[in-house]
């Protein structure tokens, strides 16, 4: 409360005004009074001698409307002046129309003399109205006053045996009635949800439950993005738990203080607060700030360090040690994270809900009038442009505020392309106090990366020499981006809006001298009127909303700096479907700066040999007309990934020798193509190889020794019949999927996949067997489900890892009895086996079985322990985790129609849940352990 809340939009400027006569008061009990308030600290405004000298009424009463509370002290000659009388009249009428607080103070008077007007009271009066000049209404309006104040709930010294203790009890009420004050206007205001981040940071700071001692010092950090309402959560704590503590700072703009005032202007600040005295920068010097604050250390303070961005302006005003007594609370508030790995805890406030929003834009746009349902859609264009940051949601709110619904949707549609002011600046002081290559990071998040794959960008900007792995974490912590679960780069959009004007400023008028591009009309306007420079080093061009363009080849010949290219639209359902491109001229020119190239649809056969790409990270050619990637032989080391799907042209595919650093290959769809170079087997850093989709595919390689593999997809491949050897150990590859392949068999060498989690071959309808014996320790799941040509399925050894085991609608026979082995068993799928017989006795040791699928199995005779076909066994009670039985359409052990020979079940089927059934008649079950019955 000593600092001025008029940073945080609050009408006051003062705390309390104090109303007195100073010849009665002023040199002892006002003097104590005062001391006390501002050590409490509460700001409090005193008139001086000067002002009274210089007959400057008007500036008490300017004090007067800017204060929260008033306090009146009555005196014995307090009626005598007129300036008192003055201030008091103004004092109540504050109070009626600004619902100022009044706190009267009766000093060594009795209330009843000054409410009938008597004693010095009453002589006063007489002086005032005997006056020559006297206005008789005004001296009406201070009697009016004087009974009206004394009528108020109020102090009176004679129940007192000193001032000490009087002054001790005003000041703890006034200090509850302005937190009062502060929760109730806060929350009225602009603290929308402010509860919950009250009881956020209570957790924080160990506040609660009330009444426990506070320990320790402790420190809490408020850490966010700017706009995100740090400040004024901090505030709302400082002013809801400052009665706690002997002393009390709230140190606003820290950062703007040290650049605009220095070091040592703060720490006068913070030391005069904490003490209760003046404390001059000649204190500092002589003494040490260290020494001074050290003194101070057996009282408990509480100090909010408001928006730093150095670790040595947190280290100049609250030392390393935090030199503070027992019970001390300290917050900080910043936008970076590591000036916080010293706290205790930190919290970061989430954005405004979308209740929220609507309530704090409201409070800002509609203050002069009640909205109409012609801004009810404009609102939520604004709510919907701010996601929830209070910042944009108070400037545009304000700024909105008494205009037109013509100028609402003026201002709205600038803003889509040139941000506010006020919103800009508070925001770009973030991107200011980054280093140049953390600069060209954000930029290019911004301007190009948003959305993408964090990994991808990272790759992308290090081959920039921009330190991405260490830049990405100073962003993050900075709360400029996020990273998404999927692992894709964010931003706010007014972050993101507040980059791409600081590109635009770079030029305003001429788009082709900007270093990034992404607006349509922009990138179509140089690349159409060939305006290009070399400035330009990214660009993006999305042709979603296009059905035609030409773009003019020689636009690129001058952009010999461009790093980043992306030419893209929304993935089509059909071929027919995306925007047609045609490139103007011959393209013999790509920038050698060139790191990322994505150009979907690209208009030609291949690329020019003539390009030199050797600082290629990324290619990505999606539905383009290339039938090959290029003409002639390119050494291409530091590509890593490569996608070419749904390039329906493409025949053939580069000798991989020419890419060894390859990590990811996506050939998804490419139906042309028959075979891929059996150089592939030399990419010892090949993670992923995508060729689902390639219809005439038949051979991908004679063998597969890529270690690093972990993805191999062959989904859907027709044509493909032979499955290469494993020649190595490969421990890295997770998944396979080759279902709806044409292979007949898996090589014995599908064993060396040591680490391999899950195998697809659901619908490898020539699938005829399997290697002998399966012994993939790691498989969790194998899909074998529509492989209509298998009868046999292979020994198992002990694979305790595998959990699902899909064998539906095959003409498996029977079941090995080693299936015993598979101990981790939850599920075994056997629906429409016709083939199959019979299960082994063995299944029921399989204790973490929970679901077995026998529905269509119509040839199933259940032959446990020897038992008939008319009952179930008892030895299947040993099955105590099976959830889940699925009978249907089993004819020989029941019929669909009404299950005529299952007349008992088993009493043991404790975690039986659901038995799927047709009108099940039993007449011997306990309905307390069977929970669900499913007919069919």
């Amino acid at each position: 409360m000593a600092t001025s809340s008029s940073s945080s939009g609050l009408p006051w400027k003062y705390d309390v005004f104090i109303n007195f006569r100073g010849e009665d008061t002023r040199k002892i009990f006002i003097g104590h009074l005062y001391r006390a308030l501002r050590q409490k600290p509460i700001n409090t405004f005193i008139d001086s001698k000067e002002l009274r000298k210089g007959d400057r009424l008007s500036e008490l009463l300017t004090a007067i409307r800017e204060s929260r509370l008033s306090i009146v002290v009555f005196s014995q000659n307090y009626a005598s002046s007129t300036w008192c009388l003055k201030e008091l009249v103004e004092i109540l009428e504050c109070n009626d129309n600004k619902n100022q607080i009044v706190v009267p103070i009766f000093y060594e008077v009795d209330p009843s003399d000054i409410r009938k007007h008597n004693g010095s009271f009453a002589e006063a009066f007489d002086q005032h109205e005997g006056h020559s000049n006297a206005n008789m209404e005004e001296v009406r309006s201070w009697r009016s006053a004087l009974t009206r104040a004394t009528n108020l709930s109020g102090w009176d010294s004679r129940n007192y045996e000193d001032d000490a203790n009087l002054i001790e009890e005003i000041v703890e009420d006034v200090y509850r009635k302005l937190i009062h004050i502060s929760s109730t206007s806060s929350k009225d205001n602009e603290l929308v949800e402010m509860d919950s981040h009250m009881h956020e940071m209570h957790l924080r700071l160990h506040l609660d439950p009330p009444g426990v001692e506070l320990g320790d010092v402790r420190v809490v950090g408020i850490w966010g993005m700017g706009g995100l309402g740090k400040t004024t959560i901090a505030r709302a704590v400082y002013d809801e738990i400052a009665c706690q503590f002997e002393a009390c700072c709230f140190l606003e703009n820290v950062k703007e203080g040290f650049m605009k005032h220095g070091e040592l202007h703060m720490q006068t600040q913070l030391l005069s607060s904490i003490s209760g005295n003046k404390v001059g920068s000649s204190d500092i010097s002589n003494k040490g700030f260290l020494m001074m604050l050290k003194s101070l250390g057996h009282r408990k303070v509480l100090i909010v360090v408001d928006d730093v961005d150095t670790l040595e302006q947190i280290e100049a005003l609250i030392g390393k040690q935090h030199s503070f007594g027992d019970g001390s609370r300290i917050i900080i508030t910043t936008r970076d994270a590591q000036l916080l790995s010293r706290a205790d805890a930190i919290y970061r406030p989430k954005n405004v809900s979308d209740c929220g929003t609507l309530e704090l834009f409201r409070q800002y746009a509609f203050r002069t009038n009640q909205p109409t349902r012609d801004y009810d859609d404009l609102s939520r264009r604004v709510i919907q442009y701010a996601q929830g940051l209070p910042l944009v949601l108070k400037v545009l709110g304000a700024f909105l505020d008494d205009k037109t619904v013509r100028e609402w949707e003026d201002v709205l549609e600038k803003i889509r392309k040139i941000p506010h002011r006020g919103i800009y600046d508070v925001l770009k002081t973030s991107f200011d106090g980054l280093d140049d290559t953390e600069k060209d990071i954000f930029l290019d998040i911004a301007c190009f990366f948003k959305g993408m794959k964090k990994d991808y960008a990272t790759e992308i900007m290090d081959s920039c020499g921009f330190y991405p792995h260490t830049g990405i974490r100073v962003l993050i912590d900075r709360a400029l981006i996020t990273v998404s679960g999927e692992g894709e780069l964010e931003m706010h959009d007014s972050l993101e809006e507040m980059g791409r004007e600081i590109v635009r400023q770079e030029s305003i008028k001429e788009p082709g001298r900007r270093s990034r591009l992404w607006s349509y009309e922009d990138v179509h306007h140089v690349l159409t009127q060939n305006t290009a420079t070399k400035a330009i080093k990214s660009i993006i061009l999305d042709l979603s909303c296009s059905d035609w363009v030409c773009l003019h080849a020689r636009a690129f010949a001058n952009m010999t700096q461009l790093r980043l290219l992306k030419i893209s639209y929304e993935f089509p359902y059909s071929n027919d479907d995306y925007c047609k491109q045609n490139l103007i001229g011959h393209l013999r020119f790509f920038s050698h700066e060139l790191r990322c190239l994505t150009w979907f649809g690209f208009p030609l056969k291949s690329l020019s040999s003539n390009f030199q790409l050797k600082n290629l990270v990324g290619l990505d050619m999606r539905y383009s007309l290339i039938d090959r990637l290029w003409n002639g032989t390119q050494m291409l080391e530091k590509l890593k990934f490569i996608d070419l799907s749904y390039c329906l042209y493409l025949k053939e595919t580069l000798d991989f020798k020419k890419v060894p650093n390859l990590e990811k290959l996506i050939l998804r769809s490419c139906r042309s193509l028959v075979e891929v170079h059996p150089s592939i087997s030399t990419l010892t850093n090949l993670v992923l190889l995508d060729l689902d989709g390639c219809e005439k595919l038949k051979i991908i390689a004679s063998n597969i020794c890529m270690k690093s593999l972990k993805t191999l997809g062959v989904f859907d491949c027709r044509s493909l019949e032979i499955f290469p050897e494993i020649s190595e150990v490969i421990d890295k590859l997770f998944e396979l999927h080759l279902s709806g392949s044409k292979i007949k068999e898996l090589p014995s060498s599908i064993n060396n996949l040591t680490g391999l989690r899950y195998l697809n071959l659901k619908d490898c309808k020539e699938l005829k067997s399997l290697p002998r014996t399966i012994r993939l320790k790691s498989l969790k799941t194998l899909d074998l489900s529509g492989c209509s040509s298998l009868e046999m399925f292979s020994d198992i050894s002990l694979m305790m890892e595998l959990s699902e085991l899909n064998l539906s609608r095959s003409k498996i026979k029977e079941l090995p009895s080693s299936i015993i082995n598979l101990t981790g068993l939850h599920r075994l799928d056997l629906e429409d086996c016709k083939e199959l017989k019979s299960l082994p006795s063995s299944i029921c040791q399989l204790e973490s079985l929970r679901n077995v699928n026998l529905s269509g199995c119509t040839k199933v005779e259940l032959h446990l322990d020897g038992t008939s076909i008319e009952e179930l066994s008892p030895s299947i009670e040993r099955l105590q985790g099976l959830e889940v039985l699925h009978l249907r359409d089993c004819r020989i052990l029941v019929h669909p129609g009404g299950c005529t020979n299952l007349s008992e079940l088993p009493v043991n089927f404790e975690d039986l849940v659901r038995l799927w059934d047709s009108a099940v008649e039993i007449d011997n079950w306990d309905t307390d352990i069977l929970t669900c019955v499913l007919y069919s």
